[in-house]
């Protein structure tokens, strides 16, 4: 055998002839032969071989002997609640055993029950959340490059409502004002906007029994009855006539039922949850002083399949009618909106569309962040308030403080200067009129007119140099953006008025340098015809941003070629200290001038300006960049 009397024991000391290849397993047994049955194991005989080993807990449970193509022993009994610390054997836990928990629970599970009210996910039915998620989606991925894609995406956005129409500009507007770098293709898209969006689509015409306006403009007070004494048919127009009001009177047969139980003072009906029913707009009507909306329950679509297996004969479902009503004098307070009083169906027609079209509601939205009174107030509040308790505050503390209030007086100027400039970019698109422009640079300028209804005032200055440095960076930036597009022979007097003042503001040395630096580099913009000598950084497609890398390539290698065609012109081969060769080609007959060699270069002193910068000159040549250093 190749154990040679290798024993059924682990690695204890044992008898039997050693093999050629050792006793490697050891352990006492009988002699035993490949092929035979192995010898009994005694049941005192542990893995750590004969010897018993106090410490050792880890034995077979149970015992026992065991022979190949014998079953094997039943396994160790499961744990149970009480089994501690002293447990026996590996089921029991040994020395670290710890008590088991409670068996699992193997009896039969109840389904779960559906609650009536139960959450279900369901698609949101409001236009206007629906309408605001594509808005905010669209201008998120908006980019030059993808423009044309996407600004025809907004423009299939439908405006059913005034409030989704406000909304939609709000956010052009707040997002143009955030990226004043983009400020040129938001006003392109407020441009497609302007064509494509008309506000005729929610815009509603009410016929009226009303007594037309007296000469004042007020509607004519109605009669002891309520109904009109002249017998005219006057129009008002709505911009916010919904149907989803909480709560309706109904249903009726037919709409004039619903014009009878408005009207009835006797006979009155409990009004009722709309729920999820879908109504759509019958008629409007003003009669007898009383407002009255009338709406039809929506028929359920249905399919073609279903037409075809309906059975013939089978009645259709009748109409339903709904109504709200309310006196129109009290029209505020229930939340309509109404216009004033028109003689003519034609007359109201055109205010409608012309009060509630793109571009003048973009106007009011413009007028609305130009006319905020000082943006600054809070934080000046915030900032005196600091100054005033800054003593009892730590070092961390106030460094907090004041990066805040860094933070925020630096993001609303962003929000100003950014305001200043889509202005500017509308009017550039003609989306704004020269007047609004007048009134905008008058107003931070400090000018004054005496008639401002005229359809372009004169304009003239007070002498009021009371403006904050805010101003003065605004109205820079806002002649910088328009100035090549209103500084026509047209507006030439307006112009002498407003750059009289800017000459004058430039050389006061009461404002700060940068506020005069900013004045003078406008008056030379106005003097080069408004050309800049950096070109101003603009939105830019992948295809431009290509062409200006391959653009400063060519210009890099031209100016690289230069180069080394001069330095091969002045210096050749050759070189050594003693050098033969060639290298400069200039005569070597030149001799010094000795006239000056005793004289020394005295510099000239520096001269400091009223601006508080040093002027270092030389005495006769100029320096080699023309013009004098500025230190």
């Amino acid at each position: 055998s190749r154990g040679g009397g290798a024993g059924a024991g682990g690695a204890g000391a044992g008898g039997g002839d050693r093999g050629p290849r050792g006793n490697r397993g050891g352990g006492g047994g009988g002699d035993w032969q490949r092929g035979a049955a192995p010898p009994a194991r005694r049941a005192s005989t542990q893995r750590g071989g004969a010897k018993d080993n106090p410490n050792n807990d880890k034995d077979d449970s149970g015992g026992g002997q065991w022979a190949r193509g014998v079953a094997p022993p039943p396994p160790p009994a499961p744990r149970t609640p009480n089994a501690g610390r002293g447990g026996g054997g590996r089921g029991g836990g040994g020395r670290g055993g710890r008590g088991g928990g409670p068996p699992y629970f193997d009896g039969p599970v109840a389904p779960l029950v559906k609650s009536k009210n139960g959450w279900r996910p369901r698609k949101s039915a409001d236009e206007f959340a629906v309408a605001e998620k594509k808005v905010k989606g669209i201008l998120n991925k908006m980019t030059k490059e993808k423009f044309d894609r996407l600004s025809a995406q907004m423009c299939e956005i439908p405006v059913t409502s005034h409030e989704i129409l406000t909304m939609m500009i709000s956010n052009v507007y707040d997002k143009a004002v955030d990226e004043p770098a983009f400020g040129d293709m938001y006003g392109d898209l407020c441009v497609k906007l302007s064509v494509h969006v008309q506000g005729s689509s929610f815009v509603k015409i009410i016929e009226s029994d009303e007594e037309p306006p007296t000469e004042d403009g007020e509607p004519a007070p109605p009669t002891s009855t309520g109904e009109s004494a002249s017998g005219y048919t006057v129009y008002r127009w709505s911009n916010d006539v919904s149907t989803s009001d909480s709560e309706v009177v109904g249903p009726f047969a037919t709409p004039e039922e619903c014009t009878e139980i408005a009207l009835s003072s006797d006979t009155q009906q409990d009004p009722v949850e709309r729920g999820d029913m879908a109504l759509e707009l019958h008629k409007l009507l003003i009669k007898n002083g009383v407002f009255i909306k009338i709406m039809k329950k929506k028929k359920e679509a249905k399919n073609a399949e279903n037409d075809d297996e309906a059975e013939e004969g089978q009645v259709e479902e009748a109409d339903q009618y709904y109504t709200v009503f309310f006196p129109v004098q009290d029209h505020e307070d229930c939340g309509q909106q109404l216009s004033k009083i028109f003689l003519s169906e034609r007359e109201c027609i055109s205010d409608a569309n012309k009060a509630n079209s793109f571009k003048r509601l973009l106007l009011y939205k413009c007028e609305d962040e130009f006319n905020k009174q000082d943006i600054y107030a809070d934080w000046k509040k915030e900032k005196a308030a600091y100054e005033e308790s800054k003593g009892s505050l730590s070092a961390s503390e106030q460094a907090e403080k004041e990066e805040e209030l860094e933070f925020r007086r630096i993001k609303i100027k962003k929000q100003m200067l950014g305001n200043i400039k889509f202005i500017g970019q509308l009017y550039k698109k003609n989306l704004l009129k020269e007047k609004i422009m007048r009134f905008c640079i008058g107003s931070l300028l400090k000018l004054e007119t005496k008639d401002p209804m005229v359809k372009l005032p004169v304009y003239y200055d007070t002498g009021d140099t009371d403006m904050d440095e805010e101003d003065h960076e605004a109205i820079c930036s806002m002649f910088t953006t328009i100035g090549k597009t209103i500084d026509r022979p047209p507006a030439a007097e307006y112009m002498k008025v407003c750059f009289d003042k800017i000459k004058r503001l430039s050389n006061d040395k009461n404002l700060p340098s940068r506020s005069r630096f900013m004045y003078k580099d406008l008056l030379e913009l106005r003097s080069n015809s408004w050309t800049p000598r950096r070109k101003e950084e603009k939105a830019k497609t992948l295809d431009e941003i290509r062409r200006d890398v391959e653009r400063e390539e060519q210009i890099q290698a031209q100016q690289s070629a230069q180069l080394n065609q001069g330095s091969n012109y002045r210096g050749g081969g050759g070189g050594g200290r003693g050098g033969g060769g060639g290298g400069d080609f200039r005569s070597s007959n030149r001799q010094p001038n000795y006239g000056n060699a005793g004289r020394s270069r005295q510099p000239n002193k520096p001269v400091v300006d009223d601006d508080g910068f040093t002027t270092i000159g030389s005495s006769g040549a100029k320096p080699r960049g023309g013009g004098s250093s500025l230190a």
